[in-house]
């Protein structure tokens, strides 16, 4: 039975759903398995669906990596770089049992794409998303310790933002056509000892007043944070656009090395969700999600999409 599989993990193709995105002014791809006699019907004044021949791989696979990396160098980037063109050559044999589709918009809204063979069909409602830009300002922590000596708070560094960029960009511009760049990424010197944990009123005090005024988020790096029960391991200020997010970030409620970078997007997600002036936090009951009151990882889904970026 014929069925769309996505190409890379979170990378906008929400198949369980019958759900993709497609960025304006750029395009998104997918797998269709089991394609022999399978025709494809969608709108031609709002979409442009082709096929990834052989001649196309390399020239597809480097633009849609630089889409989505933007200028991030990195072996990650490299990485996704290799899984993709292996993927597309895999689908683009001319006899091959599957089709690598490129799925470009023409228009706005979220028409259908329909795979059709004999009586059996599957769709996907292709949501056309704009674009959103975004500044983030870094700030790593140095203040006193009891002895008067200046010390690091936090184990990050301004060497570190290019992979938080990469992870961030990933998480929500391959999945929901946000993206970020960095304003600055600097240490700030606090001259007073605010002991091994940063209290919310410590935070407020004397390290927000450091946020970047001309960004639009500033991410501060204190070390450990004594956050509330609900956001165990960061928290996202509305009041001032800035968040915290502790240096071990949330193993319990992350997994696969997500536990840091998971808490980094959580609190992002914060943000976005604020800037849609949409009530309440952003929690929701979808395990496995991000912004989930329970278990979470970097994927998005429809509903999050579309709370983030509606088309």
């Amino acid at each position: 039975m014929p069925s769309f599989v996505q190409f890379l993990q979170n990378s906008g193709v929400y198949t369980a759903q019958n759900f993709m995105i497609v960025p304006r002014g750029g395009f998104n791809l997918v797998c269709l398995r089991d394609s022999k006699d399978v025709g494809l019907s969608y709108d031609r004044n709002r979409l442009l669906v082709e096929d990834v021949r052989l001649d196309d791989v390399e020239r597809v696979a480097q633009e849609y990596i630089k889409t989505r990396f933007r200028e991030q160098k990195g072996q990650e980037r490299d990485d996704q770089l290799l899984r993709l063109r292996t993927a597309l050559y895999a689908t683009a044999r001319p006899d091959g049992p599957a089709r690598g589709l490129k799925v470009s918009p023409k228009d706005k809204g979220i028409p259908e794409l329909k795979a059709v063979r004999g009586s059996t069909s599957i769709k996907l409602d292709v949501a056309i998303l704009p674009r959103k830009d975004f500044t983030i300002a870094f700030k790593f922590l140095k203040h006193l310790d009891q002895s008067g000596n200046l010390i690091n708070a936090t184990r990050w560094t301004p060497d570190d933002v290019p992979w938080f960029l990469t992870k961030l960009n990933w998480t929500f511009g391959a999945q929901a056509n946000i993206f970020f760049t960095a304003a600055e990424a600097t240490w700030i010197t606090v001259q007073k000892a605010l002991g091994p944990k940063i209290s919310r009123d410590v935070f407020r005090k004397e390290i927000v007043p450091f946020k970047v005024r001309g960004a639009d988020l500033t991410c501060f790096l204190v070390g450990d944070y004594d956050a509330m029960d609900n956001e165990a391991a960061g928290e996202y200020l509305p009041d001032e656009q800035v968040f915290v997010v502790v240096d071990q970030g949330n193993p319990p409620v992350f997994d696969y090395g997500e536990a840091f970078i998971g808490v980094m997007a959580h609190e992002v997600g914060h943000f976005l969700h604020h800037k849609r002036n949409i009530p309440g936090s952003g929690h929701h009951n979808r395990s496995g999600i991000l912004l989930s009151s329970g278990m979470e990882s970097l994927s998005l889904d429809k509903q999050l999409v579309t709370d983030l970026n509606a088309w």
